[in-house]
């Protein structure tokens, strides 16, 4: 998947380059010709000034990316586009604040969604810059667990679906007293699991990249099964333990570790801190309004 800039383009790229090359906007560019000294609205250094308006040099850096093959640095000609789209796009934007077309409701609510997913964004960037995850504190968590014999590991057999509501079915399907392997060949969307009724083996929760996965495996007895639709990025789990939990015999140092699994505890630990940092902010957060009641709801499960 490409990454996603932050940058969102209304207008597409077709008809902006359209509009250029047939002069609509022809005479209306005013170009600085000095472009190391005069600064963007940002405080970063300008490439083109438009009508009075600059347009950065990390602007177009951004955009040239819509220009370039992955993982490519712009060259010039990708820049040159971005530089053109771009001063397309400010005489476009220029024209719709002279219409006070920027203070139509749905239009200021697009910018207000844009600049709360930036704010966010740059809000994480720099959260994660003071508060580092390091490979010095994820290593002493795991040697720690390992010294102290706190690596286990459990027999579990899963179904993975597509929604909430499917896990319900399946819930209430295994509530009957169906058989969990059958279900799972069944309605598995796990291409493996549908051959071997959803068994993933001997698991570890604490390598696991989804700690909420792991969690959810801890917490229930042998022979248990969620009686609840669990949440993952995958998707929507129903989990039974068959087995465990039993120590992992001789598990491996951290620094014998595949690199996959270090990279997995990384993110395990990134996402426990965020989890943290969210909540803590939820807490202390007054939510209300007509979605108030779903959204206190979902926060509680």
């Amino acid at each position: 998947m490409k990454k996603q800039h932050s940058h969102q383009r209304i207008v597409s790229s077709s008809l902006k380059l359209t509009l250029l090359a047939a002069g609509l906007f022809a005479g209306q560019a005013v170009l600085a010709a000095d472009d190391t000294v005069i600064k963007s609205n940002s405080g970063l250094a300008a490439d083109v000034i438009v009508n009075g308006q600059p347009i950065s040099q990390n602007h177009i850096t951004l955009m040239s990316a819509n220009f370039t093959p992955d993982k490519a640095v712009p060259g010039p000609e990708a820049k040159a586009a971005a530089r053109s789209e771009l001063i397309t796009e400010e005489l476009l934007a220029q024209q719709a604040r002279k219409e006070g077309l920027d203070r139509k409701l749905d239009v200021a609510d697009q910018i207000a969604f844009q600049e709360r997913a930036i704010l966010s964004r740059a809000y994480l960037e720099d959260y994660f810059a003071k508060n580092p995850v390091t490979e010095e504190s994820i290593k002493s968590a795991y040697e720690w667990s390992r010294a102290n014999g706190k690596i286990v590991e459990y027999k579990v057999r899963q179904i993975l679906l597509p929604t909430a509501e499917e896990a319900r079915q399946v819930i209430d399907k295994l509530n009957k007293g169906e058989d969990f392997a059958a279900l799972a060949t069944r309605y598995t969307q796990d291409p493996g699991g549908q051959s071997n009724g959803g068994d993933l083996g001997w698991f570890r929760p604490d390598i696991f990249v989804d700690h909420g996965f792991g969690d959810a495996v801890v917490a229930l007895n042998k022979n248990e099964y969620n009686k609840t639709p669990l949440r993952t990025r995958f998707g929507w789990h129903v989990i039974k333990i068959e087995d465990g939990p039993r120590p992992v015999k001789n598990p491996q140092p951290y620094d014998a570790l595949d690199d996959n699994v270090k990279q997995a505890l990384r993110q395990k630990t990134a996402q426990v801190k965020l989890e943290n940092l969210t909540a803590k902010l939820s807490a202390a957060a007054k939510v209300t309004g007509p979605g108030a009641v779903a959204a206190n709801a979902k926060s509680t499960r």
